[in-house]
Order: C-alpha cells, then sequence, then structure tokens
C-alpha cells in the first residue's frame, strides 16, 4: 500500500518515519523544503519529493498512484489542499487545522465517493476522539471541556513555550476566533478570551484562555455545554496579547527597507 504525507514540518515528518516502519507500507512525503526533506531521508527508508504545496493544480498529479494521503500542510494551505485531494478521488487523513468549516466539502466528497477524516492530530484530534467515545457511553452528555497544552518541561524566557507544531498554527491560537457551545447556542469570542488560573499538582499554576478547538464535536455531539481552553505558563497571555496588538501576527505586508514583508512570517520564523 502506497501513502503519501503532504507536509514534512514538526508532525508531518514524524508521521512518514513512524509509517515507514510499517513494512507492509511504502511512504513518500512531499514538501518545498529540501533541508527538511533531507533530514527525514537520513534517519528513514521514505521517498522524498520536493514540490511547492501551495500550488493545488499540481497536486492531482501529485498524488495519482497513492492509496492514502495525509495532509499534513500549514493551516493556512489545508483547506484548498483538501479540496484538491477530494477532486483528486483520494481518501484523506487530515490534521492541518484549517480555519474554513469542513462540512463545506461534504457534498464534493460524497460526489467524489472518498472517506476523509479531518481534525484527527492531538488536539484537536484524539482529545475529541475521547469526548466522542465519553458521550457514547452517557445516557446524556451535559458538559464537555477539553484543556490542551503541550507545555516545555523547562521555562525559557520570554515565550516559555516551545512550538511543537507549525509556528504559523500555532500562532493561530492567539488570533483566530474562539467558537464554543453555551446553553446550545454556539459562541464566538476572540482569541485569548476568558483568561483564568488553575493549578496543576506537579506543574504548577497555569493560566487557561478560549481556543477554536471543538470543530466538529460542535455540530456531532449533542450536548448543551462544551469548549476547548488552552494552558500556557502564567504571562503567556499577555505577551501574546501584546505581539498581536502591536501587528506582528498580521499578514498585511509592510514595507522594510524597500522589501515587502508580512509580519506574521517575520514572527513565525523567529
Amino acid at each position: 500500500m502506497k501513502v503519501i504525507v503532504l507536509g514534512c514540518g514538526l508532525v508531518g515528518g514524524p508521521m512518514a518515519m513512524d509509517l515507514a516502519k510499517d513494512k507492509g507500507l511504502k511512504v513518500s512525503v512531499a514538501d518545498i523544503n529540501s533541508d527538511a526533506l533531507g533530514q527525514i531521508a537520513k534517519r528513514s527508508p521514505v521517498q522524498t519529493i520536493q514540490m511547492d504545496l501551495s500550488k493545488t493544480d499540481k497536486i492531482s498529479e501529485l498524488v495519482k498512484g497513492f492509496d492514502y494521503v495525509i495532509n499534513a500542510v500549514p493551516g493556512f494551505m489545508g483547506f484548498e489542499t483538501l479540496k484538491a485531494l477530494i477532486l483528486a478521488k483520494k481518501d484523506v487523513i487530515d490534521i492541518a487545522f484549517f480555519p474554513e468549516d469542513m462540512f463545506e466539502l461534504i457534498e464534493l466528497a460524497v460526489k467524489n465517493d472518498v472517506t476523509v477524516i479531518s481534525d484527527i492530530g492531538v488536539a484537536p484530534g484524539m482529545s475529541n476522539l475521547l469526548v466522542g467515545y465519553v458521550d457514547h457511553l452517557l445516557d446524556k452528555t451535559e458538559k464537555a471541556v477539553i484543556y490542551v497544552g503541550g507545555l516545555p518541561k523547562v521555562r525559557t524566557w520570554p515565550y516559555e513555550y516551545k512550538a511543537v507544531f507549525s509556528p504559523i498554527d500555532v500562532i493561530e491560537e492567539y488570533t483566530r476566533p474562539a467558537r464554543y457551545i453555551e446553553n446550545g447556542q454556539e459562541i464566538t469570542k476572540p482569541a485569548l478570551s476568558d483568561p483564568e488560573l488553575m493549578d496543576f499538582e506537579g506543574v504548577g499554576t497555569l493560566e487557561v484562555f478560549n481556543s477554536d478547538g471543538l470543530r466538529s464535536l460542535a455540530t456531532t455531539i449533542d450536548a448543551p455545554n462544551m469548549i476547548e481552553k488552552t494552558l500556557r505558563f502564567p504571562g503567556h497571555i499577555e505577551i501574546m496579547r501584546i505581539f498581536r496588538e502591536t501587528g506582528f501576527f498580521s499578514q498585511k505586508e509592510i514595507e522594510v527597507n524597500g522589501v515587502l514583508v508580512k509580519p506574521l512570517d517575520f514572527t513565525a520564523k523567529l
């Protein structure tokens, strides 16, 4: 069976290497970054393909001949990439965490007779599966609260956080409006809203804020109250607010010494 992973970043690369351990799979990984591909090739028997995956008109030809595709591109590319894969009639595992509504692609997926499992990373992903499983066991789910974090063992100033997936997608948590269910109604609040403090044995005090991780649970689980909250070390929220309000997370190009730069790209690179 042939599998291709689109994206060789902090998540896509390790996924390709893990899959390659299965002798029944022939695994390929595609990315524009030759350095990332080279690192994978040194460590695992994965076929590497250098390609600009933002050119979605090339996706169909790329995935031809593969049985399954894993969409591990950054979130801002995720929706259009997934749409291209559906049009290519490929079954897809999707972890891109794009801001668009995945359900907009249902009719297209049905029309092309493909299966798409979306938002199936750790969180959203495993966290959502656990909520769904518990909901299946209960007669009625009244409330579901998901806490996510991924904090570093060693706190290092100034961020006290280490990106374990695409930095641009990490920054999305500080800019994307958070949707949750309250008293049966969908509520939308700004990112980093409703901060509170929580104590965890062995870890200490953490700060918590609303994040947009419910995803499909908001429509597939019949519970009147559901929310996802992200955990960070104290002080992180205020730092991210300063960056956001100053414009470091903006996607609007600015001119710097005659060169057009997106502040978000600059910040993610740092």
